[in-house]
């Protein structure tokens, strides 16, 4: 019997020697894993170019904080922000654009980025047609090609392109903003008004 007891013990005492080695303390808690963070660059929009910058960096990085920076309202600049549909998406969704703001455009992205899978790709690309500038203020003609692959049905548009006028007015801080912003197609693609006009609702 002793001899058993002998076995059972070395037995237990092997046991608590692989669990101390293997398990250094088996009752705490792991490490906590780094918190993802939004990625945000965002520039001083010290001339209207870089707000385009902002603009195009923003839906690169689906940071809707730093878009609706972009935007001006009346804490920040003379004049708040107003936007003009395209013709044919206005037409087709009476009263939608009417009083389409600053507010507005948060409720269209907050539901765009909610639809966008987190390893999409997001790509906005500008280019310059015309700019006219006056002492305070700028008109910049831009062409557009909106990319967005969200999970939204397929009636919805993932690529949209026209062309955009965007008013810029400059604040008493020497920053510039987007006052009005009115939307153009320029073939048979979808604008950027009917994504707006899809998840802006």
């Amino acid at each position: 019997m002793g001899v058993a007891w002998t076995k059972r013990a070395g037995g237990w005492l092997l046991l608590a020697v692989v669990l101390a080695v293997g398990c250094k303390t088996p009752f705490s808690t792991r490490e906590p894993e780094n918190p993802v963070t939004k990625q945000s660059t965002w520039v001083q929009p010290t001339s209207p170019a870089l707000v385009m910058v902002n603009l195009r960096t923003a839906m690169a990085e689906r940071n809707s904080s730093n878009y609706l920076r972009c935007l001006a309202d009346t804490s920040l600049a003379p004049a708040s922000f107003s936007y003009q549909p395209e013709s044919a998406v206005g037409a087709a969704n009476p009263g939608l654009f009417l009083r389409w703001d600053k507010e507005s455009e948060r409720n269209f992205l907050n539901q765009l980025f909610a639809f966008l899978p987190s390893d999409s790709v997001s790509s906005l690309s500008l280019t310059l047609i015309r700019e006219n500038t006056f002492q305070d203020s700028v008109i910049l003609v831009q062409e557009y090609v909106l990319t967005v692959a969200h999970r939204r049905q397929q009636e919805a548009p993932r690529q949209m392109r026209g062309q955009a006028e965007f008013r810029l007015l400059r604040s008493s801080e020497e920053l510039w903003y987007i006052r009005g912003w009115a939307d153009y197609a320029t073939g048979t693609n979808p604008t950027w008004s009917a994504l707006r006009a899809y998840f802006g609702k």
